[in-house]
């Protein structure tokens, strides 16, 4: 009921794209499937791992590490490290999800392409209900493809589709739109720099988490505007000050007057 209620009164064109989004990761989650599946990983591992993690890259990287002769304990921590950027995602997501128990949901359920997609909301109950919808779809595409390229595993190959570069392209247009803000602009222009630096260096995935190292500066910037924005103007506060002891001088004088009057 109260599920219903979130997604109520969502225009069209919003489920259009949502649906639209979804079909990319439905293809993306045949990729993660034949490539599980081609890794030896049997149909309920590869269903449970995508339900679990719901991350996309983390269960790449899981299957990657596994695929090419790591220890678990290493995919695990790889996968783990991939998810950290989620960090970023709840502090987005935070900002309008309701409480109780639907921010645990939320939180399970974030990702990049529902937060970005949420975004776009111009407030904070049409942002919930993009991220609502967009979300629960991802869900179903995303699980529902691994399992489908598990089965089609001995047919597909995943390398030849290329499908692992949609969710790039994918991300690249949900937030294209945040880039004519000069701030934001240049805030991912500098993660990208360090991702790209990274790549050579770091581990497989995680050039994408050192990325988050350009919210830092960021976030300082933002938070030195804050201080100044929540600080009076010494100015105009001595200029206030004036007028007020003006008029109470005056409201004295009219008074003393009226008495001696």
């Amino acid at each position: 009921m109260i599920l219903m209620h979130a997604l109520r009164g969502i225009p069209g064109p919003v489920w259009r794209d949502a649906i639209v989004m979804n079909v990319m990761i439905l293809l993306v989650g045949l990729s993660y499937g034949a490539i599980s599946q081609a890794a030896g990983f049997p149909l309920w591992q590869t269903v449970l791992l995508a339900a679990v993690a719901t991350g996309g890259a983390a269960e790449l990287t899981f299957v990657g590490v596994i695929a090419a002769g790591g220890l678990p304990v290493f995919a695990v921590l790889g996968g783990l490290l991939v998810n950290a950027r989620n960090f970023a995602f709840g502090l987005s997501i935070g900002q309008y999800a309701p409480s109780g128990w639907r921010t645990y949901l939320a939180a399970h359920l974030a990702n990049d392409e529902a937060t970005a997609f949420g975004r776009a909301g111009r407030n904070d109950r049409e942002k919930w209900s993009r991220f609502t919808i967009s979300a629960i779809l991802l869900f179903i595409a995303w699980v529902g493809g691994a399992a489908l390229g598990q089965l089609l595993g001995t047919v597909l190959d995943a390398n030849m589709l290329g499908l692992d570069t949609a969710l790039p392209i994918l991300l690249f247009c949900l937030v294209v739109g945040d880039m004519r803000n000069r701030f934001l602009g240049a805030t991912a222009a500098a993660g990208a720099i360090i991702a790209l630096a990274l790549t050579p260096v770091a581990p497989l995935g995680l050039a994408s988490v050192g990325a988050l190292l350009a919210l830092l500066p960021a976030a300082g910037i933002l938070r030195l505007r804050r201080r100044r924005a929540d600080s009076p103007d010494p100015v105009t506060s001595d200029t206030g000050d004036a007028h007020a002891g003006g008029a109470a001088s005056g409201s004295g004088f009219t008074g003393t007057t009226g008495r001696d009057g």
